[in-house]
């Protein structure tokens, strides 16, 4: 087993760092998907000199550590979501989900961002023993807004996914985007390049000179007229705390067997006991599984294995499908920000926005786009939440 994270970027040439004194109108801190969708979105406008700087490379913080499992129903269900903001206000905050996945696709498709792309379906199963309300309310509240929903049980349920663990479950047709998190993010930050914004790596911000609208790294200044603030886990706010979670990846699996598992075609999958257990099936055909339930009070940026979560997520894949055998590969843990309420983080201040606690990398680029929207002037969805 390589205690490694298992995305790479072959063809990707980190940018060069800070080395002079600069301006800039915008000056994006903060180089993982929030960092760089912002990016992108601002760049759209054309009008604005953009600058992002990143204190290690692009997306090596929780961005490329993370399942690349991008779907509607993040850290909040439909059901969730109804019961945070009420039946008009959340079915608008759904609304603003959808749209963020289908900018996502579009930025895919538009900008022919290569990072192993695929749309999926998923599934939201009961892993109890016992009658799960929570996937049944949940099927009861989402059939009428999401029409192509299905309650999977017995037959119907061994086609889309063949497990003796899951008693019935949730069918969201296209709910979900697979990704490999590290290439979607660097390879979209070639693009912001192309498009007019400066990035500089291996740059970190060591002082911020807030009455003089000034940012210190460690060989230049940045004059900027606003900064936004997008580092997630380690933007030091009462507000965010860190979660760790921790992923593996198996061995490859032959088309027999994941047609054994009814996983072909591929479905992002999850578990209605713990959003953060959940599974997809990789480019090249390996079981992806996840979990994470740890908070934890320092920036933990090493990737070393918490071996509880190495544990459960091991007996997980045992009880998901007893006859796969297969080795672990890679595996790794990673922290991430998220707030107690499970939405954004979005904090105008003067001259100086915060974002971050999203958790889920759809509402990353939802809350990017409303932040660009903001900076441009221009009306968002999202201004009746933030």
């Amino acid at each position: 087993m390589k205690h490694e994270v298992f995305w790479k970027n072959p063809g990707y040439k980190p940018r060069q760092e800070l080395r002079e004194d600069i301006e800039c109108d915008y000056l994006i801190v903060g180089g993982g998907v929030s960092g760089v969708s912002l990016a992108y979105f601002l760049s759209k406008y054309r009008s604005k000199k953009t600058v992002l700087i990143e204190k290690n490379i692009i997306a090596s913080g929780a961005t490329g550590m993370a399942a690349g499992s991008l779907v509607l129903e993040g850290e909040l269900d439909l059901k969730e979501i109804l019961e945070e903001y009420g039946q008009k206000k959340g079915l608008a905050y759904w609304k603003e989900n959808h749209r963020g996945l289908d900018m996502i696709k579009e930025a895919i498709k538009k900008e022919r961002i290569d990072c192993d792309y695929d749309s999926e379906d998923t599934i939201y199963g009961s892993a109890k023993r016992k009658l799960d309300t929570d996937v049944l309310e949940e099927y009861i509240i989402s059939k009428d807004i999401e029409p192509l929903t299905k309650l999977l049980v017995g037959k119907e349920l061994v086609k889309e996914i063949n497990t003796p663990l899951f008693k019935y479950a949730i069918l969201s047709h296209l709910h979900g985007v697979s990704v490999n998190p590290l290439k979607f993010t660097q390879n979209l930050s070639k693009v912001v390049s192309k498009k007019g914004v400066k990035i500089y790596e291996n740059t970190p911000l060591v002082h911020l000179h807030e009455k003089k609208n000034m940012a210190q790294t460690p060989k230049g200044m940045i004059k900027y007229k606003k900064i936004i603030i997008a580092i997630d886990s380690s933007l030091r706010h009462p507000n965010i705390k860190k979660e760790k979670s921790t992923i593996v990846i198996t061995e490859p699996l032959t088309k027999t067997e994941l047609n054994s598992i009814s996983l072909l075609p591929k479905k992002i999958v999850w578990d209605s006991k713990d959003i953060y257990h959940y599974l997809k099936i990789t480019e090249d055909n390996r079981i992806l599984l996840g979990y994470g339930d740890k908070h934890v009070y320092k920036d933990h940026s090493s990737i070393d294995i918490h071996h509880p979560h190495l544990k459960r997520i091991i007996s997980f894949l045992h009880k998901l499908f007893p006859h796969i055998h297969k080795k672990i590969d890679y595996a790794w843990s990673g922290s991430f920000g998220i707030t107690s309420t499970k939405t954004p983080l979005i904090e105008f201040k003067k001259d100086k926005i915060l974002m971050g606690g999203a958790g889920s990398q759809v509402v990353c680029v939802m809350s990017a786009k409303h932040i660009a929207d903001k900076l441009a002037g221009k009306k968002s969805n999202l201004d009746p939440f933030f």
